[in-house]
């Protein structure tokens, strides 16, 4: 009997350490998951929001430059001009010569072709032969005229005239003597005519003044 007694309380203390053991078992591994409890998640960081910008209409700054009107340079008051309704028939301008001398010019033009005359500025020198003339179109209209005279005071006449298809310009003044060596003048003038010519369609010619 004493020894079925030992037998059964060591059974006994066997049954407890394996319940133990079970125990320590399902402690260990028991996870949020198995026990029913959620993950934890990190709150969202909360973001501020500021004021939405109110759109603004775009507009330049300034006009550019090109844009902005700029006054016209003022005559000189050397360029005679003569825009007159009846044309130039009879009127005398000064020409704007490069030295100081006092030269003009007696216009004729009993046809009426020309409406305005007035003076090119002169410079230094002599840009054409003697007894020839330099013509060519300062627009649809308007023709300029350069001449040599001598640097001197003098009044030059010009003659216009037309035979249809052509238009003539005499010149008269004096011509420079044959043992003249001095440089020339220019003369220049600006001539708008009634209507449209071509340079290539004028003729001139010079006649010496008695």
């Amino acid at each position: 009997m004493p020894r079925s007694s030992r037998t059964a309380q060591g059974f006994a203390a066997a049954s407890i350490l394996a319940i133990v053991a079970v125990a320590a078992v399902a402690v260990a591994g028991c996870t949020p998951a198995t026990a029913g409890l959620a993950p934890s998640v990190d709150a969202p960081t909360p973001i501020a929001v500021g004021p939405v910008p109110t759109p603004v209409p775009y507009a330049p700054s300034a006009l550019p430059a090109t844009a902005v009107p700029q006054p016209s340079a003022p005559a000189s008051p050397l360029v005679a001009s003569t825009p007159e309704p009846d044309g130039v028939d009879g009127d005398v301008i000064p020409l704007d010569v490069f030295r100081d001398d006092d030269v003009r010019l007696a216009i004729s033009d009993p046809e009426g072709l020309i409406e305005q005359a007035s003076s090119g500025q002169a410079a230094d020198g002599m840009s054409a032969a003697w007894a020839d003339a330099i013509v060519r179109n300062a627009g649809p209209r308007t023709l300029e005229v350069v001449w040599t005279g001598i640097p001197r005071d003098e009044v030059v006449t010009l003659v216009a005239r037309s035979d249809g298809e052509r238009i003539l310009l005499r010149f008269g003044q004096e011509a420079a003597p044959e043992s003249y060596d001095l440089m020339g003048a220019d003369r220049i003038v600006l001539l708008t005519f009634a209507a449209p010519v071509d340079a290539g369609d004028v003729a001139t010619d010079f006649t010496t003044l008695d």
